[in-house]
């Protein structure tokens, strides 16, 4: 039997082998940030970036604070967008080039 539990920034798995309670803690792998886009005209939108925990065995081994790395890529309208290398993208509705200002 599994049974899961979820905690603020952790998510705890307990389960049974031989009727022995197990426990093992898993961290997030990835959360999204709102950050500020603009576009060449000057409009301003606000986008989801993905970040990714770079320290996920640290955290589980010592309690340490998570560190977050920003991916090139952004979340809209549940749809992932990947970043070029200049950190701008085309609006998937608009087809207007924004480029993500602070990651």
């Amino acid at each position: 039997m599994l049974n899961f539990t979820h905690c603020s920034k952790t998510l705890f798995i307990i389960f049974y082998v031989k009727n022995k309670k197990m426990e093992t803690r898993m961290t997030k792998r990835h959360i999204l940030k709102e950050v500020n886009a603009k576009s060449m005209c000057g409009m301003e939108i606000v986008v989801e970036q993905i970040y990714e925990n770079i320290d996920e065995k640290n955290f589980v081994e010592a309690g340490m604070e998570q560190n977050w790395l920003p991916l090139s890529k952004i979340v809209i309208s549940d749809k992932v967008i990947n970043l070029d290398q200049d950190n701008t993208f085309a609006h998937p509705r608009t087809g207007k080039v924004f480029k993500v200002l602070n990651s």
